[in-house]
């Protein structure tokens, strides 16, 4: 049986989140389906989603990254934990 993660929402992700369901509907939904991929596999290690580790990020700070078209899911892993930070443009995702 594979491990299954338990996905936790930081408050600032929700209210982002909040917005972006109103202003951009295909956005939310590819995020919806992320969310099942990140509980099953948050490393990427079965190649279905493009997940890297973000080089020089402490942890705390979303040191995982997934690539949603032109957006960016920005999360960390604790334990049996991943823990969404940010959903963010591309251009803004790294400032």
């Amino acid at each position: 049986m594979r491990r299954r993660y338990r996905v936790i929402v930081l408050p600032a992700f929700e209210r982002e989140v909040r917005r972006l369901r109103q202003r951009f509907p295909r956005v939310y939904a590819s995020l919806l389906q992320a969310v099942e991929l990140l509980e099953a596999d948050p490393f990427g290690r079965e190649g279905r989603a493009k997940i890297r580790k973000l080089v020089d990020v402490p942890a705390g700070e979303g040191q995982f990254r997934l690539r949603l078209g032109d957006w960016r899911l920005r999360y960390d892993v604790v334990g049996d934990e991943v823990v969404l930070h940010s959903m963010r443009p591309r251009r803004e995702s790294y400032r």
